[in-house]
């Protein structure tokens, strides 16, 4: 916060930390949060699934833009930075998504690696040729579509790709950012148990009632060598 809060230091920045049922907690660190200006915490007693956890920071949120990713900011902050910029200088464009590097994908477990680049064809068939990645850990929004993301119903790993459907259906413009991981990431692979809730997730959304119109999809842009920021513990 102290980096972005230099960046930006005429914008009120808003933290807002939703912990999924995290039993990692140091919780003298959190009271210490807690007491900081900026800073909200949030706490879900027992795992409730990604999509669950950031719609309810989001729902706390006040500001005009909203981005979240992960506690570790696997990206760093300069794609929350580019972010920012692109909805300020395009006031037609109201969702961003983080669109994952080949240097990411290198990096992911065996497992993991099948599992995200069949998501990214099923996006192709599924949601839009436009749409490269929906499950790279950092997405930014402005106010006028947060209802579409409150209205999402999936709680679990998938839940974006049912968020961008909604999108899709109000014809909202979309762009995304390429994003790298940070040195010295290291990545958690997926169990059995968890692949088949999502494929049981996957096959909810697209049964309800389909999209009338695809996204405004602008080509990605590389990035250069933020105002609410939610950050999701898991």
């Amino acid at each position: 916060m102290q980096e972005l809060k230099a960046i930006w230091p005429a914008y009120e920045l808003e933290c807002i930390i939703s912990n999924d049922g995290s039993t990692r907690l140091q919780m003298e660190e959190v009271e210490r949060l807690s007491r900081e200006t900026g800073i909200l915490f949030l706490n879900n007693e027992e795992n409730q699934g990604k999509g669950a956890s950031i719609r309810k920071g989001a729902a706390s949120s006040h500001g005009e833009i909203i981005i979240y990713t992960d506690i570790d900011f696997p990206f760093g902050i300069e794609p929350v930075v580019e972010m920012v910029e692109l909805l300020q200088v395009n006031p037609r464009c109201q969702f961003v998504y983080g669109a994952r590097s080949k240097q990411y994908f290198r990096q992911l477990p065996f497992k993991r690696k099948v599992i995200s680049q069949c998501l990214k064809m099923l996006n192709v068939f599924l949601l839009s040729p436009r749409i490269k990645d929906t499950q790279a850990g950092i997405k930014a929004l402005r106010r006028e579509v947060l209802n579409e993301m409150l209205a999402t119903q999936t709680n679990s790993f998938v839940f974006e790709i049912e968020l961008i459907r909604k999108l899709m259906q109000r014809k909202v413009e979309i762009r995304s950012v390429a994003v790298s991981p940070e040195p010295g990431l290291v990545f958690s692979d997926f169990g059995s148990q968890t692949l088949w809730r999502e494929l049981i997730n996957l096959v909810r959304i697209f049964t309800r009632k389909a999209p009338v119109a695809t996204a405004v999809e602008i080509p990605m842009i590389e990035r250069n060598p933020t105002r609410d920021v939610c950050r999701r513990l898991r």
